[in-house]
C-alpha cells in the first residue's frame, strides 16, 4: 500500500469514527422524534458519506452494508415506510456491524460476516417486515415528510462545508509536546516572579526594580493566557462519552423490560482529552447500575404511585477548575440498613465498626470490591465488580464521589474531576521541615486544631469535626520524618472517591499552580507520592498521592497514642533522648522550613546533637517548660511572636542557657540592644559555620 493510499484510509477511518459515534445518538433521537426530517436527513447524509468514501477506497463490505441502509433511510425520507421499533433495531444493528468492519480495517483483518444483517435490511427495504408502530399513521408520516423534503438542504450543506474548512486535525503527540513546553514556561514564570519579589525586598523603590516587576507581571499574564489557550486545544466535549449512553439505555430497557427516559444535559462541557478517556468506564457502570438497580420495573413504580416511566439524568457542568458530572435517578434509592447487612454478611466490615459510620460512609461501602445488593446475578449486574471499577478510575484522577440518596425518591452520584492532569492548583503544606503539594481538587477544607482535640479510637486517631468523626493520618508517620514539636497543627480534610480523611500537617504555606513532573523509572512507584514539581526557588517538591497515602496508613500497625497537654507519644519518645543522652540538646525556632533544614545540616556537620525543630514561639515556650535545652537558636522576624519576645519570655520562665538569634535583615544585625532581651549572641544569615562552632565549643566548656 502506497503512502498516499495509507493516508487516505487513515483520513477515512478518522472521519467514519466521528460519523458512527454521532449516528448511534441520532438514531435513538429519531426513534423519539419520528417526524424530525432534519434529523433524518442528517443521518442519511452521514451514511451516504461513509458509502461514498468506502466505494472510492474499494471497501466492498462497507459499501454493501451502507448502500442498503441508505436505501431504507431514503424510503423513510420519502415517507414510503414509517419508523418502527423493528426497523430501528435493524438500523442500530447495522451500525454495530459497521463498527466491526471499521475495526477490521484498523486491524488489517477480515472477520466480520455481514450476510445476515444485509438479508434483514433487504427484507425491510422490500417491505416484508410489517410496520407495527401504532403511534403514527402512514398518511400522517408521509404528510410530515413531504412538508420537509429538501427544506434548506443546500444551506445546511454549505454550513457544514464551511465548518469543516475552519478546523484542522492535529496529532495528539504534538499537543502533548505543547503542554510539556507550557509546563516548563509556567515553572520559569514562577521562578522569575520569586526572584523579582526578592529584588523588591532588597532594593525597594528602585526604578529598574519597578520596571522588572511590571514586566514580570505582564509575562505572568501572557503565560497564563497561553496556558489556557493550549489547554483548550486538548479539550473535547464530554458529549463524546455521553453519546454512547442513549443506545446503551435503550438496549438495557429492552433486556430488563423497563421503560426509562435518559435525559442528558451539558454535553458541550469540555475537559481534557486524558480525563475523557478515563471516565468512560466509570460512567458506563454507573448508568447500568441506575437502570438495573436504581429504576424499578413499571409494575413496581405504579404500585408506589410513581410514573410508569423512570428517569435517569446525566448532567455535566464546570465548577471552578473542576468538572462535575451528576448521575441522578428517580428510582428506589439506597437502603442504608440493607447495605449494612450485606457488608457484614460479606465480611467487608465488622458490626462494631459499622456503628461508627455516618450515612454517607455507609453509602460508600458499595464501592468495596465484591459488594453487591443484587438479589441475583444477571448479565447486567450482581457480581460486585462495577462500582469497584468506578472507585479505582476516579481515584486515578484524584476525583471525588459524593452520594445522596433517599429511599423511593432516588439517588444522585456526584463526580468531581480535574479539568486537566498536567497543570494543577495545589496547597503547599509543611511537614517536619519538608514541603508537600496536595492537589486542591482533593481538599474539602482545612482546620486549625490543638493536640488535645485529637482522640484515639481502636488504635486510630480521630477528630470530632462538627457532627462527624474524621479519621486522621499524621504525614510525618507515613513518610517516617522526625516530628517537629508543636501543640498547634493543621488538619487538611481530603476526599478520595467516597472516602474523607484528615491529614495532619505542621503548617499551611499557600496555594500555588504547579506542573506535575514524573519521578522517572526508578522512583515512579514510590508509595504515597504521585510526582514532583519545581518551585519558584528551583527546589523540587513532592506531590502527595492521596490514594497511596491512605493505603499506607491502612497498613500501618494500630498505635495507642498516649496524650498529655503538649505532646503525643511519638514526640515524647523523641524527647526522651533529650533527657537521657549525653549530647547537647538544641532547639531551632524558625518559621522557614528551608532555614531550619540548613541550620540542622550545619549542626550535624559540626558534631552529634539532639536537635528539635520548632515553628513558632508558643510551641517553643511549651517545649522549654517540659524539657531541658543546652542551646536555643531562634530567628528574629517571625509571625505572631518574634525572636526578641521569645527570648524575653524564655528568660522569664527561668531558662538560663544560651540563646542565639539569627536574621538576614540589617535592622536586626544593627540592634546592639539584643542582650537586653536575654540574647547571648547574634549570627547573620547565611550562617557562618566557624562562628556557630565557636558558640558550640564555648557551651561544651561550660558544660564540663
Amino acid at each position: 500500500m502506497s503512502n498516499e493510499q495509507s493516508e487516505l484510509i487513515q483520513d477515512f477511518l478518522i472521519e467514519t469514527d466521528e460519523l458512527i459515534e454521532q449516528l448511534d445518538q441520532d438514531l435513538i433521537e429519531l426513534e423519539q422524534r419520528k417526524n424530525d426530517f432534519d434529523l433524518l436527513n442528517k443521518i442519511f447524509r452521514a451514511v451516504h458519506t461513509v458509502k461514498g468514501s468506502s466505494s472510492f477506497l474499494g471497501l466492498d463490505k462497507v459499501v454493501d452494508l451502507t448502500h442498503i441502509a441508505e436505501e431504507i433511510l431514503n424510503k423513510l425520507r420519502k415517507g414510503e415506510i414509517t419508523i418502527t421499533s423493528d426497523i430501528m433495531d435493524a438500523l442500530l444493528e447495522s451500525i454495530d456491524y459497521l463498527k466491526k468492519l471499521i475495526n477490521d480495517i484498523k486491524q488489517g483483518t477480515d472477520t466480520t460476516n455481514i450476510t445476515d444483517i444485509v438479508k434483514k435490511l433487504n427484507l425491510i427495504n422490500e417491505g416484508k417486515i410489517i410496520n407495527n408502530d401504532k403511534n403514527i399513521s402512514q398518511s400522517t408520516y408521509e404528510q410530515s415528510m413531504q412538508k420537509n423534503i429538501n427544506k434548506n438542504e443546500p444551506k445546511q450543506i454549505a454550513k457544514v462545508t464551511k465548518a469543516i474548512e475552519q478546523t484542522i486535525r492535529v496529532d495528539v503527540n504534538r499537543l502533548d509536546a505543547l503542554m510539556n513546553l507550557i509546563g516548563e514556561l509556567v515553572l520559569s514564570r514562577n521562578r522569575i516572579t520569586q526572584i523579582s519579589t526578592e529584588f523588591e525586598k532588597k532594593y525597594e523603590g528602585d526604578f529598574l526594580i519597578e520596571q522588572l516587576l511590571e514586566t514580570t507581571s505582564h509575562l505572568g499574564l501572557i503565560t497564563t493566557e497561553l496556558q489556557l489557550a493550549i489547554m483548550k486545544t486538548r479539550m473535547v466535549p464530554i458529549g463524546k462519552v455521553f453519546n454512547k449512553f442513549p443506545r446503551m439505555v435503550r438496549d438495557l430497557c429492552k433486556e430488563l423490560n423497563k421503560d426509562i427516559d435518559l435525559i442528558i444535559n451539558g454535553e458541550d462541557t469540555e475537559l481534557d482529552k486524558s480525563v475523557v478517556e478515563e471516565i468512560g468506564d466509570p460512567l458506563i457502570h454507573m448508568i447500568r447500575n441506575a437502570v438495573d438497580h436504581g429504576i424499578e420495573t413499571p409494575e413496581e413504580r405504579i404500585k408506589k404511585g410513581k410514573p410508569k416511566k423512570g428517569t435517569v439524568t446525566l448532567n455535566a457542568y464546570h465548577e471552578g477548575n473542576h468538572i462535575v458530572i451528576e448521575i441522578k435517578d428517580d428510582g428506589r434509592g439506597l437502603d442504608p440498613e440493607k447495605i449494612k447487612k450485606k457488608a457484614i454478611e460479606k465480611g467487608i466490615i465488622t458490626p462494631e465498626e459499622i456503628k461508627t459510620l455516618s450515612k454517607e460512609e455507609i453509602f460508600g461501602l458499595i464501592f468495596k470490591p465484591g459488594f453487591s445488593t443484587a438479589e441475583k446475578v444477571t448479565d447486567v449486574s450482581g457480581r460486585g465488580v462495577g462500582m469497584d471499577v468506578v472507585k479505582t478510575n476516579i481515584e486515578k484522577l484524584n476525583g471525588i464521589i459524593q452520594i445522596d440518596s433517599e429511599i423511593d425518591i432516588g439517588t444522585t452520584f456526584k463526580l468531581k474531576l480535574p479539568l486537566t492532569l498536567a497543570i494543577i492548583q495545589s496547597l503547599l503544606v509543611e511537614v517536619s521541615g519538608e514541603i508537600f503539594a496536595i492537589p486542591i481538587i482533593s481538599i474539602i477544607e482545612t482546620v486549625k486544631i490543638e493536640e488535645n482535640q485529637i482522640h484515639s479510637f481502636e488504635g486510630r486517631e480521630v477528630l470530632k469535626l462538627r457532627d462527624s468523626v474524621l479519621s486522621l493520618i499524621r504525614l510525618n508517620e507515613i513518610f517516617e520524618l522526625e516530628p517537629t514539636y508543636s501543640n498547634e497543627m493543621y488538619v487538611v480534610v481530603v476526599a478520595l472517591a467516597e472516602k474523607k480523611i484528615g491529614l495532619i500537617v505542621d503548617r499551611l504555606i499557600g496555594q500555588e499552580e504547579i506542573v506535575i513532573k514524573s519521578l522517572g523509572e526508578y522512583l515512579g512507584g514510590t508509595p504515597g507520592i504521585s510526582g514532583a514539581t519545581i518551585m519558584g526557588d528551583g527546589t523540587v517538591k513532592l506531590i502527595l498521592d492521596i490514594a497511596g497515602t491512605i493505603d499506607i496508613a491502612s497498613k500501618m500497625p494500630k498505635i495507642n497514642h498516649k496524650k498529655n497537654k503538649y505532646t503525643n507519644k511519638i514526640t515524647t519518645n523523641y524527647f526522651q533522648n533529650l533527657n537521657q543522652s549525653q549530647n547537647l540538646n538544641i532547639m531551632i525556632i524558625d518559621d522557614s522550613a528551608t532555614d531550619r533544614k540548613i541550620m540542622k545540616r550545619l549542626l550535624n556537620n559540626i558534631g552529634s546533637f539532639n536537635i528539635i525543630e520548632i515553628t513558632n514561639g508558643k510551641d517553643a515556650l511549651a517545649a522549654a517548660k517540659q524539657f531541658q535545652f543546652d542551646l536555643i537558636i531562634t530567628d528574629i522576624y517571625m509571625p505572631d511572636m518574634d525572636g526578641f519576645e521569645i527570648a524575653k519570655k524564655l528568660r522569664e520562665l527561668g531558662y538560663n542557657n544560651s540563646i542565639v538569634a539569627t536574621s538576614v535583615r540589617d535592622e536586626a544585625k544593627n540592634n546592639k540592644n539584643y542582650s537586653l532581651y536575654g540574647i547571648d549572641a547574634f549570627i547573620s544569615k547565611p550562617i557562618n559555620t566557624s562562628e556557630l562552632l565557636n558558640i558550640i565549643e564555648n557551651l561544651k566548656k561550660v558544660a564540663v
